[in-house]
């Protein structure tokens, strides 16, 4: 027959290979019922029952996160989901792709910046700190400049000195680690035997052969024990030196550099050498006032030392120079190891010339000792000046102290007394009080004044000579020393007449030579009724006046009236001179000096054989702290000049309360004397006077 069954099996099949492909769970799109009129009644309600089933199970699945739409794989980035394919989307790869890109980017960004900080903003200050580690900046220490007299002679000069010594901490620290090197290293016989070399090369016979001290010293100080255990680092550090000099030890204190070189160039471990400038003065005692001192520079971290009185102070500046900087590399143990370059360029230090001849420094500083300890003064001190250009060519005081030591250095004897100490000059200014007078126009060389009794009344005070002079000249006047005629004088003029031509010729002011500390003096106008103030001042008394500037009048006398600026630095440029009296009238003056020195004169002592000498001593009593003056002590003081035909120097000399005599004719004129007859020697001054013989 023809007709055939329907094929139920075809139907069971396929049912059971979908069934298959369902169990596998891989479902890629729905599917379709069959067709009824196919599979028939039973085939249609088998159909129903497996669709059921597999919609079922699909939206459980479904429900179950295995199947997802787009639409529902979008929630997915903030909803969590289960199951296992929900970390396999591509949506959700592709942001947490982005995440983590981000994350890097930002890590990377940071890193960048933290490069740019260091490396470029920041950079010099962690090179700086690199440079901490392993480099130091040294200061090099600039050449003083020296110190000259006129004629190149050194007065005061810069030695380059040097200090060794030695730290026993540091040699035995160094000693240890050496031979814990050596026993943790037995494996390597060259390290062994690099490390034990070094160990040979530390035998402290050696460095003490070089520093000439006794070896057991150094084996005492050092205190190395062999039997320690070098591997166990307690143990070292308490076998290592402590206390007092267990870091230094001077080996060699103060010794040239080529001594010092004997012992630093062992290259000795724990041996340090320290170089710098010690100033030295040749001739300390004549020059300390002068030249001033060293000391230390309290602002200084390298414990530098500066001038701190006289030229030194004054010239600081230019003697200094600027100090130089090296950076250095060094060692873990702050060791200098070399040079790397030069910071900054070392200045070295200006030398200064002075106008001071050192010949005639060191005559002027032993006379000056001299009638000190003779006549038991309190101090002595004196100054020699050219007339002709205004140089101070000697200036000392008594007592004096050694420069190179400055233990011996106390608060007298370290002042400069002819710049620093104002007084009562006393008769010495009588010249400028006769100088007032001829300026005037009222009174001549040839004026007669009537000193008769010998003394005056002014204000209740009586004012007297020594002797009734009588009628005298102006001549007579500075010969015999007239207080008499000088106050008579002084109240003839105007009030303000005497104290003018003192300020004129630079007393009450500050000389040129701008001298550390210098005294400036004491000149009062005073009134028209102070007539007692106006009589002392004639003679010397009510004023205050220094050394310097009793020298600087002198010689303004000696030119013929014009004032040479003093100077004690030599100098190409000419200082510029004032007119400040007629030459006649200054030449009028000096020629009335001549008869001090002459028979009768008050300073036959400060004559010298085959020159004419002009000059004034000054006798004035001490003033009492108590109130008006001493009777018992007295100030001796002589200003003088030669040759007076055409006067070349100047000289004062000041004795401050001679125990022996009291006139400065028998204390100060004959230092004079002493010290202007070599000085006229040194220089080739021509003889203006004829020499006297034996028969004379």
């Amino acid at each position: 027959m023809s007709d055939k069954k329907p094929n139920t099996n075809r139907g069971k099949t396929t049912a059971k290979n979908t069934s298959k492909k369902l169990a596998s769970g891989k479902v890629t799109k729905p599917l379709r019922p069959a067709s009824a009129a196919k599979s028939g009644q039973t085939d249609s309600k088998s159909s129903d029952t497996r669709k059921a089933k597999l919609f079922g199970r699909l939206k459980k699945n479904e429900d179950q996160g295995a199947y997802t739409s787009v639409k529902n794989r979008k929630k997915m980035v903030f909803n969590k989901a289960t199951g296992a394919s929900s970390r396999g989307g591509f949506e959700y790869d592709k942001n947490r792709f982005r995440t983590v890109w981000g994350m890097a980017l930002v890590v990377l960004a940071l890193l960048i910046g933290r490069a740019y900080y260091i490396q470029v903003a920041n950079a010099q200050f962690y090179q700086d700190k690199g440079n901490e580690l392993i480099t130091s900046v040294r200061t090099q220490k600039s050449y003083r400049g020296m110190i000259t007299d006129r004629n190149n002679l050194p007065l005061a000069v810069s030695a380059p000195l040097a200090t060794v010594s030695f730290s026993p901490h540091d040699y035995s620290r160094e000693y240890y680690e050496l031979k814990r090197i050596k026993i943790t290293n037995p494996n390597s016989p060259q390290l062994q035997a690099r490390m034990q070399k070094r160990l040979d090369n530390m035998d402290l016979t050696r460095l003490a052969a070089a520093a000439n001290i006794p070896v057991s010293e150094l084996k005492k100080v050092t205190a190395v024990d062999d039997s320690i255990d070098v591997t166990d680092e307690a143990a070292v550090k308490a076998a290592l030196p402590s206390g007092a000099g267990s870091h230094y030890l001077p080996l060699l204190n103060k010794v040239t550099p080529e001594i010092a070189q004997g012992v630093s160039s062992l290259d000795f471990p724990g041996v340090y050498e320290k170089n710098f400038f010690q100033r030295y003065y040749p001739q300390p005692q004549p020059n300390s006032q002068l030249l001033g001192f060293m000391g230390q520079n309290a602002n200084d971290p390298e414990g530098g030392y500066e001038g701190r009185a006289g030229i030194e102070r004054q010239f600081e500046e230019d003697l200094a120079g600027d100090d130089g900087k090296v950076l250095v590399l060094k060692d873990a143990k702050q060791n200098s190891l070399k040079e790397i370059k030069q910071v900054e360029p070392e200045i070295p230090g200006k030398d200064v010339a002075l106008t001071i001849d050192s010949r005639l420094q060191y005559l002027l500083y032993k006379e000056l000792e001299k009638v000190g300890r003779l006549q038991q003064a309190r101090w002595s001190t004196g100054m020699v000046v050219d007339v002709q250009t205004g140089e101070v060519l000697a200036l000392s005081t008594w007592p004096s102290f050694n420069s190179n030591n400055l233990n011996e250095m106390t608060g007298e004897n370290q002042r400069n007394r002819a710049l620093l100490d104002v007084f009562e000059p006393g008769s010495v200014m009588k010249p400028f009080t006769v100088a007032a007078a001829l300026d005037s126009g009222k009174y001549t060389s040839t004026t007669l004044i009537d000193t008769n009794p010998g003394s005056i009344r002014v204000r209740g005070y009586t004012i007297r000579d020594h002797n009734n002079l009588g009628t005298i000249n102006l001549a007579t006047l500075l010969q015999k020393s007239s207080n008499v005629a000088s106050t008579k004088i002084a109240l003839s003029l105007p009030a303000d007449a005497i104290t003018n031509m003192q300020k004129q010729f630079g007393f009450g002011s500050k000389t040129p030579l701008k001298f550390p500390a210098e005294g400036s003096g004491l000149v009062v106008t005073p009134e028209e009724k102070e007539t007692s103030r106006r009589a002392t001042i004639s003679y010397g008394y009510g004023m205050e006046a220094t050394v310097a500037q009793v020298a600087q009048a002198y010689s303004a006398l000696a030119a013929g009236g014009v004032m040479h600026p003093l100077t004690l630095v030599k100098s190409d440029k000419v200082q510029p001179s004032k007119r400040i009296m007629a030459h006649e009238q200054a030449m009028s003056i000096v020629q009335m000096l001549e008869s001090v020195t002459e028979e009768g004169g008050t300073a036959k002592a400060a004559a010298i054989d085959g020159y004419r000498v002009a000059g004034k001593t000054g006798t004035s009593r001490r003033i009492n702290p108590k109130g008006g003056y001493y009777t018992d002590q007295y100030r001796n003081v002589f200003a003088g000049m030669a040759p007076a035909s055409n006067p070349r120097l100047v000289g004062v000399i000041l004795v401050e309360d001679p125990r022996g005599l009291h006139y400065a004719g028998l204390t100060a004129a004959p230092v004079f004397h002493n010290v202007m007859k070599e000085a006229l020697r040194l220089y080739n001054v021509p003889l203006d006077k004829p020499l006297k013989t034996e028969a004379q």
